[in-house]
């Protein structure tokens, strides 16, 4: 199973990993939601968030049914099963 964003749920390779303070790559969060050890959108609730990411993949010529399909089990994802959602999960 490949890794996944454990925000957006967008699949993890180097080219889109987000990245952690020190400059190296995060394992957990692409660059679209963590960048510089934070998240980008760190008030962004996960019905703001789908949104978001059904606009950027409808932009990039995917079908809108199918974004919201993919993004359907966005709120099952670590970083909206926690309470605290401006830190990373541990």
């Amino acid at each position: 199973m490949k890794k996944m964003c454990e925000s957006c749920g967008m699949p993890l390779k180097d080219g889109v990993k987000g990245t952690n303070s020190d400059g190296s790559l995060n394992d957990k969060y692409c660059s679209y939601c963590y960048a510089n050890d934070e998240f980008i959108h760190p008030d962004a609730t996960v019905e703001k968030m789908r949104e978001t990411s059904v606009k950027g993949m409808s932009e990039k010529g995917m079908p809108k049914f199918v974004a919201k399909l993919m993004t359907s089990r966005m709120s099952k994802l670590p970083r909206w099963k926690q309470a605290d959602t401006s830190k990373p999960a541990e």
